[in-house]
Protein backbone atom coordinates (compact mmCIF):
# COMPACT_ATOMS: atom_id res chain seq x y z
CA UNK A 1 0.00 0.00 0.00
CA UNK A 2 1.24 3.60 -1.00
CA UNK A 3 0.00 7.22 -1.04
CA UNK A 4 1.31 9.18 -2.53
CA UNK A 5 0.65 13.02 -2.81
CA UNK A 6 -1.57 14.61 -6.00
CA UNK A 7 -1.32 18.24 -6.91
CA UNK A 8 -4.88 20.10 -5.82
CA UNK A 9 -4.15 18.88 -2.79
CA UNK A 10 -5.45 15.40 -2.67
CA UNK A 11 -4.18 11.98 -2.53
CA UNK A 12 -3.48 8.43 -4.72
CA UNK A 13 -4.05 5.18 -3.06
CA UNK A 14 -2.48 2.70 -4.47
CA UNK A 15 -3.59 -1.21 -3.54
CA UNK A 16 -2.04 -4.64 -4.57
CA UNK A 17 -4.66 -7.29 -5.97
CA UNK A 18 -4.48 -8.77 -2.14
CA UNK A 19 -4.71 -5.46 -0.77
CA UNK A 20 -7.76 -3.71 -2.63
CA UNK A 21 -9.78 -7.33 -2.13
CA UNK A 22 -9.51 -6.98 1.31
CA UNK A 23 -10.39 -3.72 1.64
CA UNK A 24 -13.21 -4.12 -0.67
CA UNK A 25 -14.54 -6.89 1.42
CA UNK A 26 -14.39 -5.43 4.83
CA UNK A 27 -16.36 -2.32 3.60
CA UNK A 28 -18.79 -4.71 1.67
CA UNK A 29 -19.00 -6.50 5.36
CA UNK A 30 -19.54 -2.90 6.81
CA UNK A 31 -22.27 -1.37 4.82
CA UNK A 32 -24.04 -4.57 5.69
CA UNK A 33 -23.49 -4.70 9.24
CA UNK A 34 -24.67 -0.82 8.78
CA UNK A 35 -28.03 -1.92 6.82
CA UNK A 36 -29.00 -4.32 9.31
CA UNK A 37 -29.35 -1.69 11.73
CA UNK A 38 -31.11 0.85 9.64
CA UNK A 39 -34.30 1.45 10.00
CA UNK A 40 -35.20 3.05 6.75
CA UNK A 41 -34.13 3.10 3.13
CA UNK A 42 -31.09 4.96 2.26
CA UNK A 43 -32.34 8.44 0.60
CA UNK A 44 -30.58 8.67 -2.75
CA UNK A 45 -29.67 12.18 -1.52
CA UNK A 46 -26.78 12.19 0.52
CA UNK A 47 -27.42 15.79 1.74
CA UNK A 48 -30.66 14.46 3.03
CA UNK A 49 -29.86 11.24 3.67
CA UNK A 50 -27.48 12.60 6.14
CA UNK A 51 -29.92 14.95 7.61
CA UNK A 52 -32.68 11.99 8.12
CA UNK A 53 -33.48 11.89 12.16
CA UNK A 54 -35.11 9.04 14.39
CA UNK A 55 -33.44 5.86 15.35
CA UNK A 56 -33.63 3.36 18.26
CA UNK A 57 -33.59 4.71 22.16
CA UNK A 58 -31.72 1.60 23.27
CA UNK A 59 -27.92 1.40 22.60
CA UNK A 60 -27.23 -1.96 20.35
CA UNK A 61 -26.83 -5.33 21.47
CA UNK A 62 -24.03 -5.41 18.82
CA UNK A 63 -20.68 -4.75 20.14
CA UNK A 64 -19.44 -3.38 17.11
CA UNK A 65 -23.09 -1.56 16.48
CA UNK A 66 -22.62 -0.47 19.85
CA UNK A 67 -19.12 1.10 19.33
CA UNK A 68 -19.81 2.87 16.03
CA UNK A 69 -22.91 4.33 18.06
CA UNK A 70 -21.38 5.05 21.74
CA UNK A 71 -23.83 6.64 24.06
CA UNK A 72 -23.83 10.06 24.18
CA UNK A 73 -24.31 10.79 27.44
CA UNK A 74 -23.82 9.13 31.03
CA UNK A 75 -27.59 8.79 32.07
CA UNK A 76 -29.94 6.15 30.35
CA UNK A 77 -32.26 8.53 30.08
CA UNK A 78 -30.54 11.16 28.33
CA UNK A 79 -28.59 9.09 26.09
CA UNK A 80 -31.92 7.18 24.96
CA UNK A 81 -33.18 10.28 23.75
CA UNK A 82 -30.62 11.73 21.97
CA UNK A 83 -30.32 8.52 20.37
CA UNK A 84 -33.78 8.47 19.54
CA UNK A 85 -33.51 11.84 17.28
CA UNK A 86 -29.93 11.24 15.59
CA UNK A 87 -29.27 7.65 15.15
CA UNK A 88 -30.33 7.31 11.73
CA UNK A 89 -28.99 10.02 10.35
CA UNK A 90 -25.14 9.18 12.15
CA UNK A 91 -26.10 5.93 10.29
CA UNK A 92 -26.99 7.09 6.93
CA UNK A 93 -23.94 8.89 6.65
CA UNK A 94 -21.43 6.37 7.74
CA UNK A 95 -23.61 4.50 5.18
CA UNK A 96 -23.27 6.62 2.55
CA UNK A 97 -19.52 7.19 3.45
CA UNK A 98 -18.92 3.48 3.16
CA UNK A 99 -20.46 3.14 -0.20
CA UNK A 100 -18.66 6.27 -1.68
CA UNK A 101 -15.22 3.90 -0.46
CA UNK A 102 -16.65 1.17 -2.62
CA UNK A 103 -17.40 2.53 -5.56
CA UNK A 104 -14.12 3.94 -5.81
CA UNK A 105 -12.27 1.21 -5.11
CA UNK A 106 -14.48 -0.12 -8.14
CA UNK A 107 -14.27 -3.66 -7.97
CA UNK A 108 -18.30 -4.32 -7.78
CA UNK A 109 -17.63 -7.14 -4.87
CA UNK A 110 -15.40 -8.80 -6.89
CA UNK A 111 -11.48 -9.63 -6.49
CA UNK A 112 -9.29 -7.56 -9.03
CA UNK A 113 -7.17 -9.52 -11.62
CA UNK A 114 -4.25 -11.46 -10.09
CA UNK A 115 -1.04 -8.79 -10.49
CA UNK A 116 -3.68 -6.01 -10.66
CA UNK A 117 -2.41 -2.86 -8.89
CA UNK A 118 -5.78 -0.99 -7.73
CA UNK A 119 -4.97 3.19 -8.19
CA UNK A 120 -8.09 5.20 -6.38
CA UNK A 121 -7.78 9.03 -6.74
CA UNK A 122 -8.90 10.83 -3.47
CA UNK A 123 -9.99 14.41 -3.69
CA UNK A 124 -9.94 16.78 -0.91
CA UNK A 125 -13.96 16.50 -1.31
CA UNK A 126 -13.60 12.81 -1.17
CA UNK A 127 -11.24 12.09 2.12
CA UNK A 128 -13.28 12.51 4.69
CA UNK A 129 -15.19 9.91 3.84
CA UNK A 130 -12.50 7.57 3.55
CA UNK A 131 -11.39 8.97 7.03
CA UNK A 132 -14.28 8.62 8.54
CA UNK A 133 -14.74 4.75 6.84
CA UNK A 134 -11.41 3.33 7.81
CA UNK A 135 -12.04 4.62 11.46
CA UNK A 136 -15.45 2.79 11.44
CA UNK A 137 -13.78 -0.33 10.15
CA UNK A 138 -11.08 -0.26 12.85
CA UNK A 139 -13.75 0.50 15.77
CA UNK A 140 -15.77 -2.77 14.42
CA UNK A 141 -12.74 -4.88 14.57
CA UNK A 142 -11.71 -3.63 17.64
CA UNK A 143 -15.19 -4.44 19.17
CA UNK A 144 -15.41 -7.86 17.35
CA UNK A 145 -12.29 -9.00 18.88
CA UNK A 146 -12.01 -7.07 22.24
CA UNK A 147 -9.62 -4.74 22.07
CA UNK A 148 -10.09 -2.70 24.16
CA UNK A 149 -6.55 -1.30 24.65
CA UNK A 150 -2.76 -1.75 24.36
CA UNK A 151 -2.69 -4.36 27.07
CA UNK A 152 -5.37 -6.77 25.18
CA UNK A 153 -2.90 -6.60 21.80
CA UNK A 154 -0.18 -9.04 22.73
CA UNK A 155 -2.61 -11.43 24.11
CA UNK A 156 -5.17 -10.71 20.57
CA UNK A 157 -1.98 -11.42 18.45
CA UNK A 158 -0.91 -14.77 20.64
CA UNK A 159 -4.03 -16.63 19.82
CA UNK A 160 -4.06 -17.78 16.53
CA UNK A 161 -7.61 -17.29 16.24
CA UNK A 162 -7.49 -13.30 16.31
CA UNK A 163 -3.81 -13.03 14.99
CA UNK A 164 -4.87 -12.38 11.35
CA UNK A 165 -7.65 -9.61 12.53
CA UNK A 166 -4.37 -7.92 14.75
CA UNK A 167 -2.88 -7.51 11.55
CA UNK A 168 -5.88 -5.98 9.73
CA UNK A 169 -6.65 -3.75 12.38
CA UNK A 170 -2.94 -2.50 12.02
CA UNK A 171 -2.74 -2.58 7.91
CA UNK A 172 -5.72 -0.16 8.08
CA UNK A 173 -4.11 1.74 11.17
CA UNK A 174 -1.48 2.26 8.56
CA UNK A 175 -4.09 3.98 6.01
CA UNK A 176 -5.29 6.48 8.67
CA UNK A 177 -2.47 7.51 10.28
CA UNK A 178 -1.24 8.18 6.41
CA UNK A 179 -4.49 10.07 5.19
CA UNK A 180 -4.42 11.97 8.55
CA UNK A 181 -0.56 13.20 7.97
CA UNK A 182 -1.76 14.35 4.85
CA UNK A 183 -4.66 16.47 6.28
CA UNK A 184 -3.22 17.41 9.40
CA UNK A 185 0.36 18.98 6.99
CA UNK A 186 -2.45 20.76 4.67
CA UNK A 187 -2.51 18.66 1.65
CA UNK A 188 -6.34 18.34 1.92
CA UNK A 189 -8.36 21.56 2.98
CA UNK A 190 -11.24 19.39 4.68
CA UNK A 191 -10.33 18.71 8.81
CA UNK A 192 -11.23 14.89 9.71
CA UNK A 193 -14.58 15.20 11.77
CA UNK A 194 -15.55 14.24 14.91
CA UNK A 195 -15.51 10.43 14.12
CA UNK A 196 -12.44 10.67 12.67
CA UNK A 197 -10.57 11.91 16.03
CA UNK A 198 -12.70 9.50 17.80
CA UNK A 199 -11.26 7.08 16.11
CA UNK A 200 -7.71 8.03 15.65
CA UNK A 201 -7.32 8.63 19.82
CA UNK A 202 -8.92 4.58 19.86
CA UNK A 203 -6.37 3.66 17.39
CA UNK A 204 -3.99 5.32 19.52
CA UNK A 205 -4.64 3.59 22.53
CA UNK A 206 -4.96 0.06 20.84
CA UNK A 207 -1.72 0.11 18.87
Amino acid sequence: MKLLPLPGRGLRLLLDHDEAAMLDQLVAQLIQLLQSHSSTALDPDPLFASLEVGGSDETPDDPALARLFPDAYAEDAQSGEFRSVTEQGLLNRKLQDAMDVTAALGLGGGAPADGTLVEVDISQSTLPAWVRTVTALRLAIAARIGLDGSEDRQRLLDDAETRGTVLVFDWLAAILESVLAIVESGEADDEPDDDAARGSEAGSRDD
